[in-house]
């Protein structure tokens, strides 16, 4: 198999989707199969983010993104957002992701497929079976969304080098109200969604994301 090159940050993207807001409860937080003791146990509540987006461009090239931030965790005294579960559809994004921010992403297949003037289905796909299904809808006006209104601070820790990646990525763009109209989930595969409402939901496009290189520092000690 051919090395993947490594692309370094800063990344500039551009793209369209989806931003779906919940709140969890910590028993919630408790079941969530994809998040380690470390994280499950300093549920700090704030805003759980559902994302799909298509990527138009990006210092990796166009690819598409399903990711998860079950909300906010007490980590070395601060309050910070963590993925714990992302598919993205190329093997660029996968590897540099986990180099450079020790996100862990996994590789997906993506089929966003418009239904009606408003709607779309959006599905996730690993090694033929259908992992993720989405049903959107949008309507309203235009207004303009940024990140300092809802900034994402994320930690991501990578076990086996023992150290901890701090990233802030920021955005803006604009964006419509949406509607779920359904969603699916292979329950060994993401996060149990599809009985969840949601808070909110916004269509974005378009819109740009900047991701800095990552802070990186060594694991404390009382968080392996």
């Amino acid at each position: 198999m051919t090395e993947v090159p490594h692309i370094p940050a800063p990344w500039d993207l551009k793209g369209r989707g989806y931003i779906v807001l919940y709140r969890f409860t910590k028993d919630e937080i408790a079941q969530d199969p994809f998040l380690s003791d470390q994280f499950r146990n300093n549920y700090s509540g704030g805003f759980g983010s559902l994302m799909v987006v298509d990527y138009q461009d990006s210092n990796a090239g166009p690819y598409q993104e399903l990711l998860f931030i079950p909300g906010k965790f007490t980590f070395t005294g601060r309050k910070l957002q963590h993925i714990s579960r992302i598919f993205v559809s190329t093997r660029e994004s996968v590897v540099n992701g986990r180099r450079n921010w020790a996100i862990p992403k996994e590789q997906a297949a993506f089929h966003f497929r418009p239904l009606e003037k408003h709607d779309e289905e959006v599905r996730v796909l690993r090694n033929g079976d259908q992992i993720f299904l989405g049903r959107f809808s949008t309507g309203g006006p235009l207004f303009p969304v940024n990140t300092l209104l809802f900034p994402y601070r994320l930690v991501q820790v990578h076990t086996q080098e023992k150290r901890v990646y701090y990233t802030r990525f920021t955005g803006h763009g604009w964006g419509r109200l949406a509607k779920v109209g359904e969603i699916r989930v292979k329950p060994d595969e993401f996060p149990a969604l599809a009985e969840k409402k949601p808070l909110l939901a916004i269509a974005v496009q378009p819109f740009a994301i900047r991701f800095p290189p990552a802070v990186i520092e060594e694991l404390p000690n009382g968080n392996n």
